[in-house]
């Protein structure tokens, strides 16, 4: 099972590849993501969708919803992977 930290890592890779215009790599992990990390709404759900599949967990809609920094969508991943 991965970590938080491991979790946190990878968003930030995607992040950076997929978009590379509008990822802050300088915010703090509990900075909201569509402000201070750059991140649109579409490109949250990228990010979301490629973390779910590397990890094998799914977020359910209501949880997701609520999240909004590094800290919060690297937990939602933790507890929602699959067995």
């Amino acid at each position: 099972m991965a970590t938080a930290e491991e979790i946190k890592a990878r968003a930030r890779e995607i992040m950076a590849q997929d978009l590379p215009e509008d990822y802050n790599p300088e915010m703090t992990d509990d900075e909201p993501l569509i402000v201070e990390g750059g991140v649109d709404s579409l490109g949250f759900i990228q990010v979301l969708t490629k973390l779910e599949a590397e990890f094998n967990a799914h977020v359910p809609d209501e949880e997701w919803w609520e999240v909004s920094s590094l800290n919060e969508l690297a937990d939602a991943i933790v507890r929602n992977v699959r067995d």
